[in-house]
């Protein structure tokens, strides 16, 4: 919830930054380094939730077993699939703002 909590902030100001700059059209330039620099952080955002993954599945080895043990380790596949989800959202939507403020 927290990380979702963060990722909405981070994307509220990012769109509320490039917002300020509508009126001006960026450079190619500065297009291309602000994808170079969403892209990057979708990788390290993938990253984080693969390592997430580990963790919480490590986490449930250690402390249940049985079907609670497979019932967790389904959980936390689902919660990286979500964070993964929501980190390519924001990288599509960083994209698109990009894209609308270059043209």
């Amino acid at each position: 919830m927290n990380k979702t909590l963060i990722a909405l902030l981070a994307a509220t100001a990012a769109t509320l930054s490039l917002g300020a700059y509508a009126d001006e059209p960026i450079t190619q330039t500065e297009a291309d380094t602000a994808k170079a620099q969403a892209k990057a952080d979708y990788k390290a955002d993938k990253a984080q939730a693969k390592a997430d993954y580990r963790a919480n599945k490590g986490e449930c080895k250690e402390t249940t077993t049985g079907a609670v043990e497979r019932a967790c380790k389904h959980d936390a596949k689902a919660q990286a699939r979500e964070d993964k989800a929501d980190a390519k959202l924001q990288y599509k939507q960083d994209k698109a703002d990009i894209n609308a403020g270059n043209k």
